[in-house]
C-alpha cells in the first residue's frame, strides 16, 4: 500500500457488516459497490481485524478454511495489517472498541468510512458514494 491516490478512484474503508450485506444480497447497494470496486472506480480497504471477524463468523457456522478464502477472494478489498494502523488507535473517537481499527485506517489513509453503523463521523453514504462513480 502506497501513500499516492489515483484521483479517478475513490478510497473507502469497508466496515463488515457492508461485506455481509453485499454477500446476503448480491444485488443490493453494498455488492454494488463491490462491482464498482472491480470495475476499478473504488479502492477498498480493511483492517485485518475485519477479515478476522468474518473467519470467526463463517467458522461458527461450519465453514471449512478453503471456502472462507474463497469467499474472501471473491471480494476486492486491500486487507491491512494492524502494524499500519495501530499507531493511530489512541486518536479515534468511536467507542465500540472493535471499530477502532477501521477508524484507524480511515485516518491513516485519509478516507471515509462505508460502515451500517452511524457512530462513525467520516462515515461514507452508499447512495452518494455510487452516485460518484456512475458519473
Amino acid at each position: 500500500m502506497n501513500g499516492s491516490q489515483n484521483n479517478s478512484k475513490i478510497r473507502v474503508v469497508i466496515d463488515t457488516n457492508i461485506i455481509f450485506m453485499a454477500w446476503y444480497n448480491p444485488f443490493g447497494k453494498c455488492a454494488e459497490v463491490f462491482r464498482r470496486a472491480r470495475e476499478g472506480k473504488i479502492e477498498l480497504f480493511s483492517p485485518d481485524s475485519v477479515k478476522e471477524e468474518i473467519i470467526r463468523v463463517f467458522g461458527r457456522r461450519g465453514l471449512s478454511q478453503e471456502e472462507i478464502e474463497e469467499f474472501l477472494n471473491d471480494f476486492p478489498i486491500e486487507w491491512v495489517d494492524k502494524e499500519i494502523y495501530t499507531k493511530l488507535i489512541d486518536k479515534t473517537k468511536v467507542k465500540h472498541k472493535p471499530d477502532k481499527p477501521i477508524e484507524a485506517l480511515s485516518l491513516i489513509l485519509g478516507c471515509g468510512i462505508l460502515s451500517a453503523d452511524k457512530h462513525f463521523k467520516s462515515r461514507v453514504d452508499i447512495n452518494e458514494l455510487i452516485r460518484k462513480v456512475e458519473k
